[in-house]
């Protein structure tokens, strides 16, 4: 496992001194950080269904309509950090019912950014898969699970008779390169897996309540490519079930 953050390095991000930098020093015990599969899946279910915010008050948010989903999380944070987390019901949601774990800990929440978690609204920013995690493989593999846990899906289409896995992700009509990221999981996923995708970029969009126009980049992966996808990535949850379901009535498993 490769070191990611020091604890001196870690400091430095502080511009105060005094009474605040004593007081991490309660947190000196998880440094240095390091990679680790279970560090990649927590970096990619905030980047996508969480949320971390900077200054002033950092903490961390992810969201689910699944409890067990938001447990798992918070059992890994807890293997991490140690730092408890905070389930609730979301009081509103135009999806339907859904969870929120939350974590107001502004050391960890700072520890995370500085691991390659975006902070702030990410719809209005770019951002790369970071380094430690692309770099290797297993951790790929992991941050491209939950990845495709929190924004993929699958189908059959029926036209052409054979399985689809896919997943989008939403930017800024105003951003240049918004389709960076999902670029950068293409060439990664066919790196080290084997697994060849088409993105696109879609003419439908969205406006959002502060006008801020927003448009998604759409990666598919078919036929063939869906077996290695299985195999080697994979998703959590109900939408392996039906990933399994397909596959199992139209091909031979891989062994």
């Amino acid at each position: 496992m490769g070191v990611i953050l020091r604890y001196k390095d870690f400091i430095k991000t502080y511009k105060t001194r005094g009474y605040r930098i004593k007081h991490l020093e309660n947190y000196k015990h998880l440094f240095p950080i390091k990679s680790s599969i279970t560090l990649s899946g927590i970096v990619a279910d905030l980047i996508c269904d969480g949320n971390l915010q900077g200054d002033p008050k950092w903490r961390i948010d992810f969201t689910s309509k699944s409890i067990e989903e938001l447990k798992r999380f918070e059992k890994e944070i807890m293997s991490l950090f140690n730092v408890k987390c905070k389930i609730r019901e979301c009081k509103s949601n135009l999806f339907g019912k859904t969870y929120n774990i939350s974590m107001n800990c502004s050391p960890i929440a700072r520890i995370l950014f500085l691991c390659g978690v975006p902070s702030g609204q990410k719809v209005l920013k770019n951002f790369d898969i970071p380094k430690w995690i692309k770099s290797d493989k297993k951790n790929f593999g992991r941050f491209a699970q939950r990845v495709f846990s929190c924004e993929g899906g699958i189908m059959f289409e029926k036209h052409r008779k054979m399985p689809q896995v896919r997943m989008e992700m939403w930017k800024s009509e105003a951003l240049e390169k918004k389709e960076k990221f999902v670029k950068e999981l293409g060439i990664y996923l066919k790196k080290h897996f084997g697994i060849i995708s088409t993105i696109t970029k879609r003419k439908v969009y969205n406006v959002r309540k502060d006008g801020i126009i927003t448009r998604p980049t759409k990666m598919y992966i078919h036929g063939e490519n869906v077996k290695i996808f299985r195999k080697e990535i994979g998703f959590e949850g109900e939408k392996q079930l039906k990933l399994n379901n397909i596959l199992n009535n139209i091909f031979i498993p891989l062994p």
